[in-house]
């Protein structure tokens, strides 16, 4: 297939994986634990598919190369994942810090010639900031909600402008590492089980004095874990694709772009679900967006 199909079906997947997650974090439960468990049995699926490799690639003369680009990627994922879901629980306006963390598709596209010899052309780079553009213009609320007024801590102890470049920076490197691995020649599945390896120690650790509570609440825990699980599917199937793409696209930024327009499928899914409305705004996101796909694949 394109690299552009694997990009397209990882941002439609991402919008199950997603709302799967605001369902559970309306309910209560917490975005650490949400994680924790999600990355729990993403895990379990990544290492299942990659036993039959297994002893290959242990023996692999490419091995220790492989482990530290995946390990690399795997840190820096996890600190990337930690800061976004800080800063948008801290920002003033969730968009805001959305808007900064999506940015990493710019690094990504420049660094990837730097890094890789990928393909560069100022009308793709075009493409990829029609993107960025429409996403900002997507995610962008001109003025939060009362209730996001209430529920938002704000001033400048919060810190969110440093986490959410903190999540930029970490989604840029986990990108970077995750090219570098393909490289060196392993699988979509053999990549993914060490970074969701090391996933699962970080959210481990960060969870440590809280585990045992997770388990009290038998009630909560049987519905908490049917949402959680599929939420874990949709993970290790968006990992997969988005693995693919990275390797396959021309620049891993043009997919990253790509794969970055599931805000477009969750603003017209928003409509139905949250009752939320179109406006001027967000219709010129949407156009940019899809013109900005346009320009990427053709």
């Amino acid at each position: 297939m394109p690299w552009f199909v694997y990009s397209i079906l990882s941002s439609i997947l991402f919008v199950g994986l997603y709302l799967g997650i605001r369902w559970l974090t309306d309910k209560g439960f917490a975005p650490r634990q949400i994680l924790l468990f999600m990355v729990g049995f993403a895990l379990l699926g990544f290492f299942g598919a990659t036993v039959p490799s297994l002893g290959k690639v242990l023996s692999s003369e490419k091995f220790i190369s492989f482990l530290a680009a995946g390990t690399f990627a795997g840190i820096f994922s996890s600190i990337g994942h930690w800061a976004d879901f800080e800063a948008i629980k801290r920002a003033p306006n969730p968009g805001f810090s959305t808007s900064i963390r999506n940015s990493s598709i710019l690094p990504v596209t420049l660094f990837s010639v730097v890094l890789f010899q990928s393909q560069f052309h100022f009308l793709k780079l075009g493409g990829v900031i029609l993107i960025l553009a429409g996403i900002i213009a997507l995610v962008i609320q001109r003025k939060p909600s009362s209730q996001e007024k209430g529920a938002r801590p704000t001033g400048p102890k919060n810190y969110w402008v440093p986490l959410a470049f903190i999540a930029l920076v970490g989604y840029t490197l986990t990108v970077l590492g995750m090219k570098k691995a393909t490289l060196l020649g392993f699988s979509p599945p053999e990549i993914c089980l060490c970074i969701y390896i090391v996933n699962f120690l970080f959210f481990s650790f960060i969870c440590r004095k809280d585990i045992r509570s997770y388990f009290q609440d038998k009630t909560k825990l049987r519905f908490f874990l049917p949402v959680v699980f599929c939420c874990a599917f949709f993970a290790f199937a968006v990992n997969l694709l988005n693995v693919k793409g990275i390797e396959l696209a021309p620049n891993p930024g043009y997919h990253e772009a790509i794969r970055n327009t599931n805000v477009l499928f969750l603003t017209f899914l928003a409509i139905p679900l949250f009752s939320a409305s179109m406006d001027r705004q967000k219709i010129l996101g949407v156009i940019g967006t899809v013109v900005g796909i346009f320009i990427l694949v053709l």
